[in-house]
């Protein structure tokens, strides 16, 4: 490794850019990413200005805000600005110039959903946001910015800008001397807002199945889809309305090259996180058959599990486990933190055997669908546990409950085999920016104008190109485990790096290496390598058997760790793992996600 960054406090200049700036750049970054207000700016601006500093004596103009009335365009029942395509990406193309050359076309993923912005008011946002699939970028950009009292009246209006720029975009563009080429590939939505871009009829119509022929069943004041055999839609049978029932009329994303199927994937962080695990949870606490249903004791004993499990949770994750009375209120990532690690493992002895296989295949689809190591070779097997999972809840539950989301399970598989893993066209990373979107507002009134001036003021902070940080070490310390030939070696309780950080702690010191589930005992910087010391657990097997060993998917029943220290270089750590308490035992379950 070429360098190493130590301790914060002993190396203070460690995390700093060495890009030489300017005092007013400075300024004007500090104030932008902390949402200083502009009367403190210029309260501060003066008084440095006494201070014989050559400072403007406008925030507005150190800041770079737009001034004047901006363009914004009245039309779909609201207000529109657009950003622009292409000004949108600028940035993130320069901070990949050097890799523009082996790229010829440009994968733009596409999010669209509404935004209440207050709760006293109807006014919401709908952001067209975007990503750049085959280029790294930290988070979505806003091409295109609707302000109104409801969803764009219009949806030819709404999307005709970004349709028009795509379509120019497709035919090529010249960026620092590349000849680039950039397609529309996908667009990430949830259900409601993909009937309404696709001008289709919506998940709890007769026909509102995206991806296959069915029609659905109307059974007990539900919409179901009790079928997973029938014909799958296509591109050609959706532009050609073969299926003239499901369509409302013509959808204005068709004068694009998108496949109106396939290019516009379920998204399981509404379909599967918010879908269909909040639904089993609530089935199993009051809404299921009394056969599937925990008792009193059972609730309590898995909400203590719950509570117990928080001092393990990886700092990767950005909430704990909450009580099972707080699940009105649980967020998407608390249902899929629950579907991935903890439920698999606390509802094991809760629910009865024939429930708790039923929840282990959509754990195991879900889980293989999500791990890009066994996507490859187990993707078609996820499809048939899921399939297998959806047909053997409407017998478990009953068939009225084989509703939109159940059914769309059996298509799931097949968006992965062209998208990757889910994560890859889930809706987190867009909802992550839609709450950073809501934030940059200061009052109530002009919320479209005050998105477009904080917006120009941010791109003033945004010019340094992006640059991948090294592993940072801190926390320095001296109490060992070293061995006994790594004379004048420096010891560490972290390592940052990307994606994950380990901790000499209970919740983030548990690695694999070399197959086995280890804890980190020492983090060690010697002749510009990092080591790490470790003690292995003794015993260690599959969790559960059905539908397939659990050592498959790497997740491991582990006790007795060992006294022995090894050592070893930290490239051999082969994943960082979520050590779930389980009775006097733990649970060994690799970490998929890092939000």
């Amino acid at each position: 490794m070429a360098s190493l960054l130590d301790d914060s406090e002993s190396d203070p200049e460690s995390e700093s850019e060495t890009d030489p700036t300017s005092l007013e750049e400075d300024l004007a970054t500090w104030a932008t990413e902390n949402k200083i207000s502009h009367v403190a700016l210029n309260s501060l601006l003066n008084i440095l200005r006494q201070h014989s500093l050559n400072l403007p004596k406008d925030s507005r103009t150190l800041l770079g805000t737009v001034r004047g009335n901006p363009q914004i365009q009245h039309k779909a029942g609201g207000q529109y600005y657009h950003f622009g395509v292409l000004n949108s990406i600028t940035e993130v193309l320069h901070q990949n110039v050097k890799i523009l050359s082996n790229i010829h076309t440009l994968e733009l993923q596409v999010n669209i959903d509404g935004l209440p912005l207050y709760k006293s008011s109807s006014t919401q946002f709908w952001p067209i946001l975007g990503t750049l699939q085959n280029i790294q970028q930290e988070e979505p950009v806003t091409i295109g910015l609707f302000c109104g009292t409801g969803k764009p009246t219009s949806l030819t209006e709404y999307l005709e800008d970004f349709i028009t720029e795509v379509n120019e975009l497709g035919n090529g563009f010249e960026f620092e001397g590349v000849r680039l080429a950039l397609q529309l590939s996908s667009m990430v939505c949830d259900a409601p807002a993909r009937a309404f871009l696709k001008n289709i009829k919506g998940h709890t119509g007769y026909h509102g199945c995206e991806k296959c022929t069915q029609d659905g069943v109307y059974l007990e004041n539900r919409m179901t889809f009790p079928r997973s055999d029938m014909p799958l839609r296509t591109n050609e049978s959706f532009r050609n309305k073969t299926d003239s029932d499901h369509h409302h009329g013509t959808s204005p994303l068709e004068q694009t090259s998108l496949d109106m199927v396939s290019g516009i994937p379920l998204d399981y962080m509404h379909l599967v996180c918010l879908g269909i695990m909040r639904r089993l949870l609530h089935l199993w606490l009051k809404m299921g058959p009394l056969t599937c249903r925990l008792s009193g004791f059972q609730i309590n004993t898995l909400t203590e599990r719950l509570v117990n499990a928080q001092r393990s949770v990886p700092m990767e994750f950005a909430r704990k486990p909450r009580a099972l009375r707080e699940i009105d209120r649980w967020k998407a990532t608390e249902f899929r933190q629950f579907l991935l690690y903890t439920g698999p493992v606390m509802l094991k002895d809760l629910l009865t055997t024939e429930v708790y296989k039923n929840f282990l295949l959509l754990f195991v689809g879900i889980f293989i669908l999500c791990n890009n190591s066994l996507m490859e070779d187990y993707c078609d097997y996820a499809n048939d546990i899921l399939v297998l999972f959806v047909n053997h809840f409407g017998q478990l539950y009953g068939p009225q409950f084989l509703s939109y989301n159940a059914h769309c399970l059996v298509h799931l598989a097949d968006d992965a085999k062209k998208h990757g893993v889910l994560d890859n066209f889930s809706a987190f990373k867009y909802e992550n920016h839609l709450n950073k979107l809501k934030r940059l507002l200061r009052k109530p009134t002009c919320p479209l104008s005050q998105i477009i001036k904080r917006f120009s003021e941010m791109q003033r902070s945004c010019k340094k190109p992006h640059k991948t940080r090294p592993h940072l070490l801190k926390k320095q310390h001296a109490t060992g485990p070293l061995p006994a030939s790594f004379h004048e070696a420096t010891q560490y309780k972290e390592l940052r790096t990307s994606p994950c950080t380990l901790k000499l702690d209970r919740a983030n010191s548990h690695v694999y290496i070399s197959g086995k589930v280890a804890k980190l005992q020492n983090i060690i910087s010697f002749r510009d390598e990092i080591y790490v010391a470790y003690s292995s657990f003794n015993h260690q097997e599959s969790f559960f058997d059905y539908p397939l060993p659990s050592s498959t998917l790497g997740i491991y029943l582990v006790d007795d760790l060992s006294t022995t220290v090894e050592f070893c270089k930290f490239e051999e750590i082969e994943n960082k793992i979520f050590l779930v308490p389980y009775l006097r035992h733990f649970v060994a379950i690799p970490l998929l996600h890092t939000d």
